[in-house]
Parts: C-alpha cells; sequence; structure tokens
C-alpha cells in the first residue's frame, strides 16, 4: 500500500470511530448514561481501537452486543471476516470500587493504580490473562486475540452477529451438571484461578458444548479469598441445576473432589504477567 492510500485508510478510520462516538452521544440523553457513554468511547478509547485496527488485529465495529456494569461488548470483524467479541471496558472508576477486592489480594497484579484509566486497563489485561489460563488448561472458553489499553479482543460464541444462548436461556440435563464441575476443577487444578462469578448467565450453552466467559473478575488460586469464591461458584451452580430437577452432589463434597489437594503450589504458570509478549499489547 502506497503512502497515499495509507494516509487515506488513516482518515477513513479515524473518521469512522469519530462518527460512531458522535452517534452515542446523540443517542443518550440522561447525563448518567452520557457518562456512561463518554466512559467507553472517550478520545483515549478510540484511539485504542484505531490501533488496533492499524495493526491488523480489527478490521471493523459494529453494534452493541451486550452492556454490563464494567464494560460494554460489541461486535467486531477480524481482518479474515470472522465475527470478533470487542469488550471495552469503562474508564469509569466509581465501576471497579465494589469489585476491587478482586484485584488487591491477586499476587499476579500488586501495586494497583487507583485512576480510572489505570484500572480500566489492568482489569481489560487481567481478562486477558484469565482467558488464557483457562484456555490453555483445556477449559471451553472464547479464545482470547489481543489485549490493548482498555480493550479485549476474544472470539465471538455465536453465529451471525448473534451471541449464543446463555444457559440460563437452554435446556439443561445432568451431562450439563458433570462438564461444569469439570470446567471448575479444570480452572482451579490446570489453570490455578477460580471463575468467582459463575453462573446460569456467565454460561453460554452453543452446538452442544458448554462455553465459560465473564472471566473479568476471576482470582489467582493464591488469593485469600479463592476458597470462599470456589465455594460460592459450586454452590451458585448447584443451586441453578437442581432448579431444574437435576440430582446435585453436595457442595462440600464437590469442593474436596475439586482441591484434590492442598492449595496449588506458586510456580511458572502462576509468575507476574509480562505483556510484551501478549498479541495486541504495547
Amino acid at each position: 500500500m502506497s503512502g497515499a492510500e495509507d494516509e487515506y485508510e488513516d482518515r477513513r478510520i479515524s473518521e469512522e470511530l469519530l462518527r460512531r462516538e458522535r452517534r452515542d452521544r446523540i443517542k443518550v440523553k440522561d447525563a448518567d448514561d452520557y457518562k456512561v457513554v463518554e466512559g467507553v468511547l472517550d478520545s483515549r478509547t478510540l484511539m485504542v481501537l484505531y490501533s488496533l485496527m492499524k495493526s491488523g488485529h480489527l478490521a471493523s465495529l459494529s453494534g452493541v452486543v451486550k452492556s454490563g456494569k464494567e464494560a460494554r461488548v460489541y461486535l467486531g470483524k477480524a481482518a479474515s471476516g470472522g465475527d470478533l467479541a470487542v469488550k471495552i471496558y469503562y474508564a469509569v472508576a466509581s465501576k471497579f470500587k465494589r469489585r476491587i477486592m478482586y484485584l488487591e489480594g491477586d499476587p499476579r497484579f500488586e501495586g494497583i493504580k487507583r485512576g480510572p484509566h489505570a484500572l480500566a486497563e489492568l482489569w481489560a489485561r487481567r481478562e486477558f490473562m484469565n482467558l488464557k489460563q483457562a484456555r490453555d488448561a483445556g477449559v471451553r472458553v472464547p479464545a482470547p486475540v489481543a489485549v490493548r489499553g482498555n480493550v479485549l479482543l476474544m472470539e465471538f460464541i455465536g453465529e451471525g452477529g448473534r451471541p449464543a444462548p446463555l444457559l440460563a436461556e437452554s435446556e439443561v440435563d445432568r451431562g450439563d451438571y458433570d462438564a461444569l464441575l469439570r470446567y471448575i476443577r479444570g480452572l482451579w487444578r490446570d489453570a490455578a484461578i477460580v471463575h468467582a462469578d459463575l453462573s446460569e448467565y456467565n454460561v453460554f450453552k452453543w452446538r452442544g458444548e458448554l462455553v465459560l466467559f465473564d472471566f473479568g473478575s476471576s482470582v489467582d488460586a493464591r488469593h485469600p479469598l479463592a476458597l470462599d469464591l470456589l465455594r460460592r461458584d459450586v454452590e451458585t451452580v448447584n443451586r441453578f441445576f437442581a432448579s431444574r430437577g437435576i440430582d446435585v452432589a453436595d457442595a462440600e463434597e464437590v469442593l474436596r473432589e475439586v482441591l484434590g489437594r492442598c492449595r496449588p503450589p506458586p510456580g511458572p504458570a502462576l509468575a507476574a504477567p509480562s505483556w510484551s509478549g501478549y498479541p495486541g499489547t504495547g
């Protein structure tokens, strides 16, 4: 591509991102909602999206797929034409105040900066790392693609721009229950993390398999609250399946089976992250 074509492409991408920002500003009238939109598509975030496009990780950005307390997920396109989930964390400090306990006890992330952008960027990188550890351990999660600033790119679970059904919206059986228990065990034993927010609303049921997502709150197995959060995950899963008429195991028995041995010792897989080798960082 020539220099003139590069310049044209840069301008086209910048104009498209700014057009989306102006469009979202016009749509939002409520003051609180306006602040949230500003927190998602501020100029800093627009530049991160631009850099991901320039680097070839992201080809385009479409509509909102899901809005949550700390982030909004957009539908994106990869250069290959495949769908991507583009998760943009709000650069609003208040969104993370109630979640700070998940960070402060995690030995992978020390010396936390409290500014809104710093927290949003840390949360994005943290979810990327949790997804990578889970996937490397054989747990089915959206494949992490890249992370930069407060933007996380990952595999889109669904078809035609529509997200896959949640477990809460699906028919379930004992096989689904057993699969979730295997995932919980795999996260603890092989990934050395706890999901920490596991429920029927953070699991897709797609093409005959379960896919766990929303790993922003997941904690290292050495976190002081790890066992309590593990117990909560098991109890939440039990409660959901019992409500659907599935016979569930005793939560304490499940915990004993999951733990199997003492808390995993620190090792190479649990070392503090180095972001220089991760896709889309820098």
